[in-house]
């Protein structure tokens, strides 16, 4: 596992601190959760309004299928990156990314430190391909993806509701793993040539 506690600068200035979520932090995690706008609340998988949807999904740590990372201040959490796996099957190798930061602290470039960390927790537990499922209209969020390599793999229209009933299109951005680690290799050994 990655070294942490880590203490990450954000482009405002303030430093945070990354650790994977620990069986006593439930509490916290629900608090974070349940204080998010009913407008960011509408794009997440789960009721995160009522706490047993919370613990259904974090109570039981597993970090090889989930892994929750959580980023603090002044031990508050103010975001969550997850990566998930299948335990079995055909698509054990590829890792699911989902991002939730407090709209405080969104365009600091939090999220792009959390997929990073993701991503290099990817590369360590022998996934080849990670993804992310966007609504369409998360413009921003879609540009962050863009901007660390990920690429649009499909748009399924009105795929998803939202928490009020209302469909939209979900975007499939992936980025491999394995292609983007060769490339990276290739770029090295060129640098080791030149004099």
């Amino acid at each position: 596992m990655e070294k942490y506690p880590k203490e990450v600068q954000l482009k405002s200035g303030e430093t945070i601190v990354l650790n994977p979520l620990q069986s006593d932090e439930m509490e916290k995690l629900i608090g974070f959760f349940q204080s998010l706008p009913i407008e960011e609340k509408m794009y997440l998988r789960s009721d995160v309004s009522h706490r047993e949807n919370i613990i259904k999904r974090f109570g039981t740590l597993n970090y090889n299928i989930r892994y929750p990372l959580l980023a603090t201040l002044e031990e508050k959490i103010i975001a969550i990156g997850s990566m998930y796996r299948a335990e079995f099957g055909w698509t054990r190798n590829l890792g699911e990314i989902r991002v939730v930061v407090s709209p405080s602290f969104q365009r600091k470039g939090l999220c792009t430190i959390l997929v990073k960390e993701l991503f290099f927790h990817a590369i360590a537990t022998d996934m080849y391909k990670i993804q992310a499922e966007i609504m369409e209209n998360q413009s921003s969020a879609i540009t962050a993806f863009e901007h660390m390599g990920f690429k649009k793999e499909a748009v399924l229209h009105k795929h998803v509701s939202d928490i009020k009933g209302e469909r939209h299109n979900l975007v499939i951005m992936s980025l491999d793993i394995k292609e983007l680690w060769y490339l990276m290799e290739d770029f090295i050994q060129d640098k080791m040539y030149v004099t």
